[in-house]
């Protein structure tokens, strides 16, 4: 919709009757090779979202439209110097709003609407606060984290162990992790209060001597709302004595 504000100006106001039209650029082929590019990608996500019935993605659509200045410079034809000037004051408007729009969305409207924002996430305390109880437990550094995508991922990036990720707990998830030396070193659960209260079947399948922890409770970055993490250790296996 922004876009379509900036583009505004080719098509209105309307041209007088007494200028004369432009000659097209590009011949009807072209034409409807750029309409194809430009509005094809939208109709294809559209049609597979209701074949499969998954939700779309909205951040994700911004390449669907990449082609879509295009074709308004197309449709419009005319580019003189006054249509030129009022697409650059709407182009600074829109930016500057847009910029306003995103500080304020993650600095006011946070202690507002209290709705969950993914770069608010306490990451790096979750990192540090479970090496540091896996350092605290087993007198080791953490080699390996088992988690969820997002969970998992926060602990891996930012716990400076810097440990590797099995993720959910399924070898078949990260074929690079080797359980010999995962169940050696030893690793450390972490999963979201709520979804489940002990770690998930498929993890205690494959490595089921797991010891519970206290939950952690951090709270989110600006807002304060509190999350709170189950997390468990998956003890080192003691070398074997000759």
């Amino acid at each position: 919709l922004p876009a379509l504000l900036i583009a505004a100006p080719l098509l209105w106001p309307r041209r007088r009757a007494t200028q004369p039209p432009e000659a097209p650029a590009v011949d009807a082929f072209d034409r409807r090779i750029v309409t194809m590019l430009a509005f094809g990608p939208f109709a294809t996500v559209l049609a597979l979202s209701a074949a499969t019935d998954r939700q779309v993605i909205a951040m994700w659509g911004y390449p669907l439209w990449l082609f879509l200045g295009l074709w308004i410079v197309l449709a419009a034809k005319s580019l003189d110097r006054v249509r030129l000037a009022r697409i650059a004051i709407l182009w600074a408007v829109v930016f500057t709003l847009t910029a306003v729009g995103f500080a304020a969305g993650y600095t006011v409207l946070p202690r507002l609407d209290g709705r969950y924002r993914a770069a608010l996430f306490p990451g790096h305390e979750l990192g540090r606060l479970v090496q540091e109880g896996f350092r605290a437990q087993t007198g080791r550094p953490l080699a390996y984290v088992i988690g969820q995508q997002w969970e998992g991922s926060n602990v891996a990036h930012y716990a400076p162990d810097r440990p590797r990720l099995l993720l959910e707990g399924k070898p078949a998830r990260s074929p690079w992790i080797d359980l010999a030396d995962l169940k050696a070193k030893g690793a450390a659960v972490v999963w979201p209060a709520g979804v489940n209260p002990t770690p998930d079947d498929a993890l205690l399948r494959v490595i089921p001597n797991v010891v519970m922890q206290p939950p952690l409770t951090l709270p989110m970055h600006r807002t304060g709302t509190p999350l709170t993490f189950r997390w468990a250790i998956v003890p080192p296996t003691p070398p074997v004595q000759n």
